[in-house]
């Protein structure tokens, strides 16, 4: 007997979903994606930084594919290839999400029509039709994807403009199930809305009244408001179909979101911090030992490797991790030298470190639900952590070159000629 898409664990009416996402068979890859969970971000198909080998040590099972990226040209890149997304990404174990948009930037509401879909990539902005967005997902093949919708992302749209937004969506969505109903590939619903309750509530009713498999609602450009935003569209959808959401990545935001019913979630937040040349140190279910060690006050999230104080620190990222940076080992004080002599490698160790621990963060919530410790664990975390803004370790050495890192004996600091 062919098992359902989504099988949901937890208690029926429970706001705090446990379940696993359900897919075909195939050899060499994942056929099952237990959640709560998350999309590894990925641009123009690859995790940054990170080569094929250096993902395959990291505990990922899903990758996010962005179709904005691979549009550059006339026609998207890799569309005329006869072997689908995955052989084309060589990205064949993993399991593959496709949508149009980057979720790790918020970007203006583009100049949509009732033909077409505005994107906005390195080569110019180009327009999705729901003819060219089936012919897009029929060749690629995915292993779930999101219908095109006409998301607004201002702060405050008209409500015509919200209204016209909504119908356009269903309408595309309607096209696009008809136009791939024989392709077996599980449909998401994007739900849309913007900031009106009833147009929020109307574009959640009518997905949830077409045979999709799941719902994408996101929260990017909502500030404050996303949470109590999305809830609204949540409280329209039926249990036993798995949602997505963007712009709920930092820790802070995956747990209120879970505590709202979310099961998938992007992963910029891992990006963001790598790049910052901050590695991640929290933990979820052991935040006392954590405090005690802080001696109560309130501990960061993560580290920033730039600090020069880290520059003589031979210790690992993070005592116990085993991920192959700390395991090999490479100290925060090789990564700090690396940094400041602006080395690939230093980007690599921490984005594989990163992802490693964020894997590790859903892996403890997922064991939290199942062992009903969630709320008490995430009370503490909430009271042990630090929910500042965590600052950009990399502005102000974009050119620079450290001495002391070097351990060189130059006088002063000189531009690197990049």
């Amino acid at each position: 007997m062919t098992s359902p898409f989504f099988t949901l664990h937890s208690e029926a009416g429970s706001l705090l979903r446990r379940g696993t996402i359900n897919f075909a068979k195939r050899e060499g890859r994942v056929s099952s994606l237990p959640t709560p969970n998350f999309l590894a971000h990925t641009v123009r198909g690859s995790v940054p930084h990170l080569t094929s080998d250096n993902l395959e040590l990291v505990p990922v099972d899903s990758l996010q594919i962005s179709a904005e990226h691979f549009y550059e040209q006339k026609e998207p890149a890799g569309l005329s290839y006869p072997h689908g997304l995955h052989s084309y990404l060589n990205a064949n174990k993993y399991l593959l999400f496709l949508d149009t948009r980057d979720p790790s930037k918020h970007v203006p509401s583009s100049a949509n029509t009732e033909k077409y879909l505005s994107v906005n990539t390195h080569g110019g902005v180009r327009q999705i039709t729901p003819e060219l967005w089936c012919r897009m997902i029929s060749q690629y093949k995915p292993d779930f994807y999101a219908v095109i919708a006409d998301v607004l992302s201002d702060t405050e749209p008209g409500n015509k403009r919200v209204r016209k937004s909504v119908d356009r969506t269903i309408r595309w969505l309607d096209e696009c199930l008809e136009k791939t109903k024989n392709l077996d590939i599980p449909v998401f619903a994007t739900l849309v809305g913007s900031q009106f309750e009833q147009e929020r509530i109307r574009s959640a009713q009518e997905a949830a009244q077409r045979k999709v498999s799941g719902f994408v609602v996101s929260g990017l450009g909502f500030g404050n408001q996303a949470l109590d935003l999305i809830k609204i569209s949540l409280n329209e959808l039926p249990e036993d179909k798995p949602r997505i959401t963007y712009g709920f990545s930092s820790p802070e935001s995956v747990l209120e979101a879970v505590s709202s019913g979310i099961d998938l979630f992007d992963s910029a937040y891992v990006s963001k911090m790598t790049d910052k040349g901050r590695a991640l140190t929290f933990e979820f279910g052991n935040e006392e030992g954590e405090a005690a060690d802080n001696h109560g006050s309130k501990e960061p999230k993560s580290i920033n490797l730039w600090d020069p104080s880290f520059a003589d620190d031979f210790t690992p990222l993070k005592k116990g991790c085993k991920c192959y940076s700390c395991i090999t080992p490479h100290s925060r004080g090789y990564i700090h030298h690396l940094l400041n002599a602006h080395e690939m490698l230093g980007l690599v160790l921490l984005m594989s470190h990163n992802l490693y621990q964020y894997a590790n963060f859903f892996e403890s919530i997922r064991q939290s639900i199942d062992g009903k410790t969630f709320e008490a664990s995430k009370n503490r975390f909430m009271e042990n952590y630090s929910h500042e803004v965590e600052g950009d370790g990399a502005q102000g050495h974009e050119d620079e070159v450290d001495a002391n890192s070097l351990g060189v004996p130059i006088k002063k600091k000189r531009t690197l000629l990049l």
